[in-house]
């Protein structure tokens, strides 16, 4: 699978404009180049690469971020038994049992679960994802829902407590064209 996304960030209205974010999928490899705004309306630019395996399984990410304070890093690895790790080879264990990987902002990493959910009409499934925030590029683990509505529409549901959920519509390619409130792919 080889494809290219572009998508206009639409969340944050103490931004100055809005958001954006130049995607490309090559494979089973993925990189982003997001230049977003933080809570504050402040700019920030984020670079991520995720690596997946056959089942849309995720299995290396890192991402750079530059912003007005500086630049951060930050490098995971999941190994065969669902253990995750930094760049240094620590395991963290909080992590432990997550099988798909979300990042914030970007509305790609909706679509990796979605395929390896695989889900019929009307299927609801629960998941444990490891939730990385940018720009802090804070990491914690977060319970998660997919149900699948029709051929392109999927309700997403973060089930942390927040009550947050969205109806994504996904695009031929599979990937979301629209996240109401936040993204829309152009």
């Amino acid at each position: 699978m080889r494809t290219n996304a572009l998508w206009t960030h639409l969340w944050n209205l103490k931004a100055p404009t809005s958001g954006l974010e130049d995607f490309r999928l090559d494979g089973r490899r993925a990189d982003g180049w997001v230049l977003a705004f933080d809570d504050a309306g402040q700019p920030y630019r984020l670079h991520y690469s995720l690596e997946f395996e056959k089942g849309w399984e995720p299995r290396t990410f890192s991402a750079r971020v530059r912003d007005a304070h500086g630049s951060r890093t930050l490098a995971l690895k999941r190994d065969n038994h669902l253990d995750w790790s930094d760049g240094e080879g620590n395991k963290l264990l909080e992590l432990s049992g997550c099988l798909d990987l979300d990042l914030w902002p970007t509305p790609f990493t909706n679509s990796p679960s979605i395929w390896r959910l695989y889900l019929a009409l009307g299927e609801c499934r629960e998941i444990e994802a490891v939730f990385i925030e940018a720009p802090q590029l804070s990491i914690r683990r977060m319970r998660q829902a997919y149900t699948r509505l029709d051929q392109h529409h999927y309700l997403y549901q973060n089930l942390d407590g927040s009550g947050f959920e969205a109806v994504l519509t996904l695009g031929n390619d599979g990937l979301v064209e629209r996240y109401p409130r936040f993204f829309q792919r152009q």
